[in-house]
């Protein structure tokens, strides 16, 4: 949700006045500095009347410009010597004493003036540049917040229309051919006229303020502002000028911003030119990885399937009966690997697609890893395996049928790569009272520590580790989406004394009894 500038990070740029309000303003402190003068005319010497004059000099100077601080000065001149030198209520001067106060007076006003003018401007400059660098760091958090162009457009329109006091619009068109359209733009924001449309074609061309208060187009009612980097052309801000130009400053600030938009919107680019190449890289790389399985891990076992089934119809009755049941068993377990593979692929798609269905049930931990033990058993009939299981019941809320698949992925995984007459260790133990751990140890040739999360990708194979020459490389993916599907994690560590272990982590939920 994007924060709002607060009123205090409002950017007021002080236009000083200069019309006939700011010589109303310095005759009416002038007056009062008479008003004053004439009161303390009775108990202050007449050189002292002068510093009356000149704090009220030096009041106008702070609030306007120059010239109206020396048409101040001259006032008090003229008044301080027609009324309080003598003779009074002349311009004429008897004294030299008189004349050389006055003069002084009159240098020491203007200078006065010229000073507090002078400190003045730089004051509210840097007030100006205080404010305008704190509504370009908001801004640039704001942007870096935002996810996408419209984000963007809305953040940039909404800042601006605030600090600028004046309608935004951000003008977007796809090529150079086509109309301008608005992508975003203030409440009060109205239609572009000839002149704006044809401000914003070159601001846009040439990359260049242009329209409201510049050389070119001055006669378009908005001020135009690139949105551009390197090249790269992202719009145009436009902010409308009806009454009067955009001041110094604010279109400093202004342009700034459309910078930073203009950054934001190409990091936005990138961005998704970065994502699109990653996808598309990715997408070619496991349509690689999917034709190599299928031309070779699936195409194995039909191959033999097909061998076998053309040697029983060819030869069937002259083979011997020890072959022919051989063959047959050939073709029946080929099958099984072949349903086996199409079953890893199925099941990777259904998790791809978030639509594999999670029906929980209360299930105690040995029974799982039973039902998965005698699978990998049934499949390898001369491969050991080595299991402890806890002595006390631990109970899981889970998927009985997708956890066993999992635990059989991983006990499929062990054996292939375990050396024959080497049993896989299955441990199975509790972590503190919430956190369940099977642990599946081979002493196969292991796999390098910067491969170990890589083994879960999808398609992926160590060349001679815990993949091995044969499968889909599904068979980890699979078990990582099972189990995390339950909240759980998988994770390949290091053996003892060598080898891979496999540990699937599995929450323990708290018991029906206990929630009551």
């Amino acid at each position: 949700m994007n924060r709002p500038v607060p009123d205090s990070h409002s950017v007021r740029f002080s236009e000083r006045a200069t019309g006939l309000a700011s010589y109303a303003y310095a005759s009416a402190v002038t007056l009062v500095a008479f008003a004053n003068a004439f009161i303390a005319d009775r108990y202050m010497a007449i050189a002292n009347l002068s510093l009356i004059f000149l704090t009220a000099i030096m009041v106008v100077a702070v609030r306007v410009r120059m010239r109206v601080a020396a048409y101040a000065a001259i006032l008090c001149f003229l008044g301080y010597n027609f009324f309080f030198t003598q003779p009074r209520y002349t311009f004429a001067i008897d004294s030299a004493d008189d004349v050389l106060t006055v003069s002084l007076f009159l240098v020491a006003a203007l200078i006065c003036s010229r000073l507090a003018t002078q400190l003045a401007e730089k004051v509210a400059s840097l007030r100006t540049a205080r404010a305008s660098a704190e509504a370009l760091h908001i801004l640039g958090k704001q942007l870096a917040e935002a996810g996408d162009q419209t984000t963007i457009h809305r953040v940039a329109a909404d800042t601006a229309a605030r600090l600028l006091e004046r309608p935004v619009a951000i003008l977007v068109r796809p090529t150079l051919k086509d109309p301008w359209q608005v992508a975003m733009a203030t409440p009060s924001w109205e239609p572009l006229d000839a002149h704006d449309a044809l401000a914003a074609d070159y601001c846009d061309r040439l990359a260049e303020p242009t329209g409201n208060g510049t050389e070119r187009i001055p006669a378009a009612t908005c001020l135009m502002l690139p949105m551009c980097v390197d090249k790269q052309r992202q719009g145009v801000l436009a902010v409308a000028c009806p009454q009067r130009p955009l001041s110094p400053e604010a279109r400093y600030l202004a342009h700034a911003m459309a910078q930073d938009v203009a950054q934001a919107l190409e990091r936005i680019r990138l961005a998704e030119a970065l994502e699109k190449a990653r996808v598309a890289g990715e997408t070619e790389r496991l349509r690689n990885a999917l034709l190599s399985s299928v031309s070779h891990d699936l195409r194995s076992p039909l191959s033999a399937m097909i061998g076998s089934a053309q040697t029983l119809s060819r030869y069937g009755r002259q083979l011997p009966e020890e072959e022919h049941q051989q063959l047959l068993e050939g073709v029946l377990e080929e099958g099984l690997r072949l349903d086996r593979y199409i079953q890893n692929l199925l099941d990777m798609a259904r998790l791809g697609h978030g639509e594999l269905p999670l029906r929980r049930d209360w299930v105690d931990v040995a029974d799982i890893v039973a039902a998965a033990v005698e699978r990998i058993r049934t499949l390898f009939p001369g491969q050991p395996m080595d299991t402890e299981l806890p002595s006390s019941t631990l109970l899981l809320h889970v998927h009985p049928a997708l956890i066993e698949q999992a635990l059989f992925n991983v006990l499929e995984n062990a054996v292939h790569v375990s050396p024959s007459g080497v049993p896989v260790h299955l441990r199975v133990y509790a972590a503190g009272a919430r956190l369940l751990l099977i642990d599946v140890s081979d002493q196969g040739p292991g796999i390098a520590a910067d491969q170990r999360e890589r083994v879960f990708d999808a398609f992926y194979s160590v060349a001679r580790g815990d993949r091995g020459a044969q499968g889909t490389g599904l068979g980890l993916s699979i078990c990582r989406g099972l189990v995390g599907a339950h909240g759980g994690t998988v994770e390949a560590l290091a053996a003892t004394p060598s080898g891979t272990m496999m540990r699937i982590s599995l929450p323990l939920p708290a018991l029906p009894e206990e929630h009551e």
